[in-house]
């Protein structure tokens, strides 16, 4: 049976300088955004396939709604995040999205090996599991999901560093939460990241130039 719930896709406005920041160390702010934007249209796409069964949320920030205009059909609908750090807004919109009915599932757009039938296992799991997890290798994850609301499981957790998920499964066991695990995936956030991604893609889309500084990829 296709899966039904909410998809929270987190995404920013594509503006240099406020985008993949360690990626623009690299590559410069222009290129990194330009790759971010590439990336957005890409996780938006790869979950297509689950629609009309799944409503899929641009979920948003960093900018008014005008500066997603470009994926404006590839969504149901988009809600702005609220203000506060990422536990906040993760809760909130999962308060949101569970509110409507359905499990809901939240990803970001760094993970460009997430597909829809990883997205239905992760649906599939929450039938029995309370909370499942997509890890990534850098010690965080891509993707999260519950079924019903677990207060307190985004609450003083360290962000964005090598502890997030483990914090996260710290916080299941001391609140006797079942926990189901997808296959790791790697993030994006480094030009080390995105290299050892086209190498595993093999993709001829990405047969850039690898020296920053000059055009820049162009991942569209």
């Amino acid at each position: 049976m296709p899966p039904t719930g909410t998809i929270l896709v987190f995404v920013k406005a594509p503006e240099p300088g406020q985008v993949k920041t360690r990626l623009a160390a690299t590559v410069g702010p222009e290129v990194a955004a330009a790759l971010y934007r590439g990336w957005v249209g890409t996780v938006f796409g790869a979950l297509q396939p689950l629609r009309p069964g799944v409503h899929l949320v641009g979920y948003y920030d960093g900018g008014p709604r005008a500066a997603f205009a470009a994926w404006e059909p590839l969504a149901d609908d988009w809600w702005p995040q609220p203000v506060g750090d990422l536990g906040e807004r993760l809760a909130a919109g999962f308060r949101r999205g569970l509110a409507a009915g359905g499990p809901v599932l939240a990803v970001g757009t760094d993970c460009l090996e997430l597909d829809a039938t990883l997205v239905a296992d992760a649906f599939g799991a929450l039938a029995t599991a309370d909370v499942v997890f997509g890890p990534a290798t850098d010690g965080g994850y891509y993707l999260v999901g519950l079924a019903a609301d677990r207060p307190g499981l985004f609450h003083r957790i360290r962000w964005s560093g090598p502890h997030t998920l483990a914090d996260h499964l710290a916080r299941c066991r001391e609140n006797g939460w079942s926990v189901a695990l997808l296959p790791p995936r790697a993030d994006i956030d480094t030009w080390d990241d995105w290299t050892a991604y086209r190498s595993r893609a093999g993709d001829p889309r990405f047969a850039q130039p690898d020296l920053p500084g000059g055009r820049g990829p162009d991942p569209e």
